[in-house]
């Protein structure tokens, strides 16, 4: 676990275990260092055990190219009550 001190608040982050190690960002449009065009990211939502993770996926308009992908949430997916199935 990690804890970042601020001098209004303390944050704690968990680390998570996935295929491949990315930063937590902000979903919002940038421009694009292949084509210079506006490039908005795609949301996309899985679940992975017990957790719910939005990521957010920059493709360059013009050449199709990757461009960047990151984290924008981690949350606890709760779990269902086995009674009312």
């Amino acid at each position: 676990m990690f804890v970042l001190r601020n001098t209004k608040k303390t944050v704690v982050f968990q680390r998570l275990i996935l295929n491949n190690y990315m930063d937590f960002i902000t979903p919002k449009p940038i421009v694009s260092p292949i084509s210079g065009q506006t490039v908005r990211p795609v949301l996309k939502t899985y679940v992975r055990g017990n957790k719910k993770i939005v990521e957010a996926e920059y493709i360059d308009p013009a050449s199709g190219s990757f461009i960047r992908k990151g984290i924008v949430s981690v949350e606890d997916v709760p779990e269902k009550n086995k009674e009312n199935n």
